[in-house]
């Protein structure tokens, strides 16, 4: 499965650099009258390579490479306008300021992104389709009530490569509770593991405290808390000095804005239950919590007019680089929440305490993947992805998250 997986993520990365080589020949094709010039488009193409390459990088930030994601919707499409966007200004910058004096095309790069933009619609049309064709069968050997979730997951999106299958000797593999003995041993895949291949989150429902146990005792986890921690130190001083002619800038307009201290400070609830003070630069008006909830509602009247571009451009995080340096928090990890909000979390949802065995994060796997939330239903939702976090927690996986966290502003809201 994850290698047939891992075979059409290549196919559609494979296609995509076609399509942006295709554009760069048509382009270069009509701009010199419809003659090929090798040399020409030799040139061009090595100019062009960094340009493709960070475009393939986008797409990846921008989850064009998550089988979950690669439908022909409305919503894929708006996406995709939005990436290619991007696509445009990075290759502006490239040639208008990193190679102005070696190699700077005008109607080419116009035409090359055009040529791309089109091409691209028409080949991950077909594509989006053809992904869908090579299906893997499973048959669920269960009675739990999460099947029925899955096996609308599966339906609604065959372009993860799964076919639900009502005939047990015909499937390829069996979904299963519990490993049983038998023949069929080899064929059997743990209904936890197999939701959180398909999710990329860990069903409250499935766990136990055996399994957080079980993950404790997985891997040497101080040696890993160690190095994130010199790298979140490093990272953190670096950020600091970078982003420090921004502060000034940014606590002049919160004033000119609206009355009220620049800084924002609340008591979260860190690793080990450990309460810490959290900063942010102020977005909302004073005394924003004695005006309404202490969840931030959509459209939230409290929200001041620098406060929607700060947290539009996330400039308001900036100030957390200091509970970086400190030590309070990490680049990457569960978000933390207000100490009511904690208290509450931890009394209404099972498990919620084990959240506290991780020391939180300013950008978090859950952040990325689900969309901001102001109930206990959505509060369970990010605590599940919290825990595959937990579970599968690395530097490397640290870097992913990071790098992904780029695609907040291309998402489309859908909650």
């Amino acid at each position: 499965m994850k290698f047939l997986n891992s075979v059409k993520i290549c196919l559609l990365v494979i296609g995509d650099l076609v399509v942006f080589y295709l554009s760069l020949f048509l382009s270069i094709f009509i701009r010199y009258q419809f003659q090929f010039d090798f040399v020409t488009f030799q040139t061009a193409s090595f100019y062009f390579l960094p340009v493709f390459c960070f475009w393939l990088l986008i797409f990846f930030i921008g989850r064009l490479y998550e089988l979950s994601q690669t439908r022909n919707s409305r919503e894929f499409y708006e996406r995709v306008v939005r990436l290619f966007i991007a696509n445009l200004i990075v290759a502006f910058l490239y040639f208008y300021l990193v190679t102005p004096t070696l190699y700077r095309p005008k109607l080419v790069l116009v035409m090359t992104v055009l040529f791309s933009f089109l091409l691209f619609l028409f080949w991950r049309a077909v594509a989006n389709e053809i992904i869908k064709l090579k299906t893997i069968k499973v048959y669920f050997d269960s009675s739990h009530p999460l099947v029925f979730e899955v096996k609308e997951l599966i339906n609604s999106a065959p372009q993860l490569g799964y076919q639900v299958s009502e005939v047990k000797t015909e499937a390829n593999f069996l979904i299963v509770e519990r490993l049983t003995e038998g023949a069929e041993i080899k064929k059997q895949i743990l209904l936890r593991d197999f939701y959180e291949k398909l999710t990329g989150r860990v069903s409250l429902e499935l766990l136990s405290p055996e399994w957080f146990e079980n993950l404790l005792h997985l891997k040497n986890w101080e040696s890993y808390e160690e190095r994130k921690r010199i790298l979140d130190f490093l990272g953190g001083i670096f950020l600091f000095f970078i982003s420090l002619p921004l502060w000034p800038l940014i606590a002049l307009f919160i004033k000119i804005d609206s009355p009220g201290p620049v800084i924002y400070r609340s008591v979260r609830i860190g690793k080990n239950h450990q309460p810490f003070l959290i900063y942010k630069f102020r977005t909302m008006v004073k005394d924003a919590a004695q005006l309404g909830p202490n969840w931030t509602l959509k459209n939230d009247p409290r929200i001041t007019r620098i406060g929607k571009l700060l947290r539009l451009s996330h400039l308001d995080e900036l100030p957390q680089v200091l509970n970086i340096i400190k030590g309070d928090v990490s680049f990457v990890g569960p978000r933390p929440e207000e100490q009511k909000l904690s208290n509450l979390f931890e009394k209404e949802i099972a498990f919620y305490h084990y959240r506290f065995l991780m020391k939180p994060g300013v950008i978090g796997w859950a952040q990325i993947n689900y969309p901001h939330g102001s109930s206990l239903d959505d509060a369970r939702k990010k605590l599940e992805y919290d825990f595959y976090y937990f579970k599968n927690r690395s530097l490397i996986f640290d870097f992913i998250i990071a790098l992904k966290a780029w695609r907040i502003p291309f998402e489309i809201p859908t909650h």
